[in-house]
């Protein structure tokens, strides 16, 4: 069970870091 928790968890933050990268382009672009 920990191990599923832990896949979940690098799930977690490689969606949101991948999510900001966006943001962060989209703002880039904006400007």
């Amino acid at each position: 069970m920990t191990s599923i928790a832990d896949n979940q968890i690098i799930l977690i933050l490689l969606s949101v870091f991948i999510s900001s990268i966006l943001a962060l382009r989209l703002g880039k672009e904006l400007y």
